[in-house]
């Protein structure tokens, strides 16, 4: 399977628009707002497309046979580490290794800028799928954990521990 990494061009619009939309679905889902996650991606989708343009990041489109598969977003922070910001491969396309290969080429990328060194991810611990993948390629270092406090009700349920502490997750 022929797996390719193009950067952005305004002919991925249209499909980057919508996946987007369905990968902050996905998220909200993961802590059961699923709905109300959908209809605020699909209003913001295209200023989150063009945000991501900007600045450190750069954009690509992953191809799979040269078909429109989903997107893959790097950011450059400081002058050794990248970051995977977001992932996304269509639904009816996963579990073929598009993902894997996808990363495979953004380490390329990134290993061929002079001084980086790694390249890190944020996973949300209910991803499972997600993190089995991460850590299959490799990705076995904790380097910084984000805490965060909800100001309401917190829609979590499931519990882990780390380093001694117990968190919701």
């Amino acid at each position: 399977m022929n797996v390719e990494l193009k950067e952005y061009a305004p002919a991925y619009q249209q499909d980057m628009k919508q996946d987007i939309a369905d990968f902050f679905a996905f998220h909200g889902g993961l802590v059961g707002r699923q709905e109300e996650a959908q209809a605020q991606a699909e209003r913001e989708a295209l200023e989150t497309l063009e945000n991501w343009r900007q600045g450190r990041s750069a954009l690509y489109a992953i191809l799979c046979e040269g078909s429109y598969a989903g997107f893959l977003r790097l950011d450059y922070r400081g002058d050794q580490v990248a970051w995977i910001e977001d992932l996304y491969v269509r639904p009816q396309l996963r579990g073929q290794g598009l993902a894997s290969q996808a990363i495979g080429l953004a380490e390329k990328v990134v290993a061929a800028r002079p001084g980086y060194r790694a390249m890190c991810m944020d996973v949300a611990p209910r991803n499972e799928d997600a993190l089995r993948l991460y850590c299959r390629l490799g990705y076995n270092t904790v380097s910084l954990l984000t805490l965060r406090k909800e100001f309401g009700e917190n829609p979590r349920d499931r519990k882990t521990e780390i380093l001694g502490r117990e968190f919701l997750v």
